[in-house]
């Protein structure tokens, strides 16, 4: 906002001083100078058009933008627009403004020299919105990067709490120790699974992304945790193609973050399991989950979800899609392609 304002101030002020110069070229002295106030007004509605239409050409072509991958052709063909506009802004200054409105005539002269003014000045409001479109984008640039920085210092910090957290470990040495009396063979699959479960946690503590047939591997063996724990108080809804596994890339522990959420805060029991749905599509993977409050709820501030949205805002344009209607919980992750 301060950006735009010192930018109009700045459009005023030219306005203010080019039309001084010119009617001082004109007047050839000082005692023949003469100035028309509005003029500058009307000047200054000059530049608003001429910054609304090359905002509106940088958004129909998506110039100068994330996705765009030649910023000096898009500069050039902002550049190019200078003349149209220019053309623009006389047909409207003279035509409509002055023979129409004011009843005034005009020679070719006028029409030449009013074009010309106009043309300079487009040609200032054209490299000033250049200015302030990449300045704009340096600014968001640096502020995402910080939100990532700070999202992945906060991520780091979950997953090393993960693998000290007292109440999962001891949750999961019970039946542990509950499978080595009972079934020693289950005790050594879950021990395994246990291991596996940690193992990819500190493998994946300093990475952005990582495949999506990884992070599906580390939440089954989550889930199988889960289901020793709670036996069939959950019931996961696997809808995972291997078909559709073509790559893909996701943000590691989303998954298995969004599958803990879904256990720790909503209530399930053998009679009526909670259903939770996983569904791989080809550009997306979306938890779908009952809601089922726990009468003893876990204290939360949703930063979980919040530090997901800020990562994937580093990552890519698309964002995480999450709904709540009271009764069904879904989170949807968009998958994303390893950069080469």
């Amino acid at each position: 906002m301060r950006l735009r304002l010192l930018g109009l101030l700045g459009w005023l002020l030219f306005c203010f001083l080019f039309l001084v110069f010119i009617k001082l070229l004109m007047a050839r002295s000082l005692d023949r100078f003469f100035f028309h106030w509005d003029a500058v007004f009307w000047m200054f509605i000059d530049c608003l058009i001429g910054a609304a239409l090359i905002t509106l050409v940088k958004g129909k072509l998506n110039l100068l933008s994330e996705e765009s991958t030649a910023s000096s052709k898009d500069f050039l063909i902002l550049i190019s627009t200078i003349p149209f506009i220019a053309a623009i802004t006389t047909i409207w200054a003279v035509f409509f403004l002055e023979e129409l409105y004011y009843g005034k005539s005009h020679t070719l002269y006028d029409w030449v020299m009013e074009y010309l003014i106009d043309f300079i000045t487009q040609t200032m409001v054209c490299f000033s919105c250049v200015s302030y479109f990449y300045v704009s984008d340096l600014i968001k640039t640096r502020e995402r990067l910080s939100a990532a920085q700070r999202a992945q210092s906060e991520m780091q910090l979950r997953l090393l709490q993960q693998q000290v957290d007292p109440h999962f470990l001891f949750n999961n040495l019970n039946v542990l120790s509950s499978l080595i009396t009972n079934n020693p063979e289950a005790a050594t699959e879950f021990l395994e699974r246990l291991a596996d479960l940690y193992r990819y946690i500190l493998q994946t503590q300093d990475v952005e992304v990582v495949p999506i047939s990884d992070e599906l591997a580390f939440a089954q063996n989550y889930l199988y945790l889960v289901g020793q724990r709670f036996g069939e108080a959950y019931d996961f809804d696997w809808q995972v193609p291997t078909a559709k596994i073509n790559g893909q890339m996701i943000v590691p522990a989303a998954l298995q973050g969004l599958l803990e959420n879904a256990v720790k805060h909503n209530a399930g029991n053998h009679k009526n399991p909670l259903k939770v749905l996983v569904r791989l599509d080809e550009d997306a993977l979306l938890v779908e989950n009952e809601i089922r409050a726990k009468s003893h709820q876990y204290s939360t501030t949703g930063t979980g979800l919040q530090n997901l949205k800020a990562r994937y805002a580093f990552l890519t344009t698309r964002p995480v899609e999450v709904s709540n209607n009271n009764r069904i919980f879904s989170v949807q992750l968009p998958l994303l392609e390893l950069k080469k």
